[in-house]
């Protein structure tokens, strides 16, 4: 690369892809970034946007910078410690908008294990079909009173207690307060 020539973006963000062996559909729907962008970007074809590069990277769980500079190459005797600015860390919301998930587990470990900060409204229910075969989630109560319930069985839960149930049949978890509740929820797969 001249003094003057862009950094490569394209080359980094589908190494970085195939690395976390993310498909481009893949990348686009966590991204919000459409298949056809993604795919130009990657071929050098088009400079994508700060807020298309932002989406990116939050995707990938990594900073814009890395993106822009040239890595420094650590010794065999220096360790890093990776971390995910509170800004930094993607979230996704339920349909209703009372449900805010905060997904706190790194990309190249979803088929496995996820991780989130949960956050419900007064009221508000977190749907979801069965994942996976044998599939489990585990619900940390930080704040508030939630429901579970996984098939005909439904527990109430407060602050400080956990559920660990099947999650591969349809379940719900529903805030039984007016004011919002925080959980932890793990998704372990089989």
């Amino acid at each position: 690369m001249t003094r003057n020539s862009p950094p490569d973006v394209g080359q980094k963000i589908k190494a970085l892809r195939s690395e976390r062996k993310l498909t481009l559909d893949q990348l686009a729907k966590a991204s919000g970034v459409s298949k056809s962008m993604l795919s130009q970007i990657e071929r050098g074809l088009t400079n994508p946007t700060l807020g298309t590069l932002w989406s990116l990277t939050q995707s990938l769980g990594i900073e814009i910078a890395s993106l822009l500079n040239e890595a420094p190459q650590a010794g065999p005797d220096e360790r890093t410690v990776a971390v995910t600015k509170s800004y930094q860390t993607p979230e996704i919301q339920s349909a209703d908008g009372k449900c805010t998930l905060r997904i706190l587990g790194p990309i190249d470990m979803v088929s496995k294990t996820e991780w989130y900060d949960m956050r419900l409204e007064g009221g508000g229910i977190l749907e979801s079909e069965g994942h996976g075969d044998g599939t489990m989630e585990h619900l940390t109560v930080l704040s508030g009173t939630l429901g579970v319930r996984n098939g005909n069985n439904e527990q109430i839960l407060e602050a400080g207690d956990t559920a660990r149930y099947e999650a591969d049949i349809p379940h719900f978890i529903e805030n039984k307060g007016k004011s919002e509740a925080r959980a932890l929820m793990v998704v372990v797969s089989a």
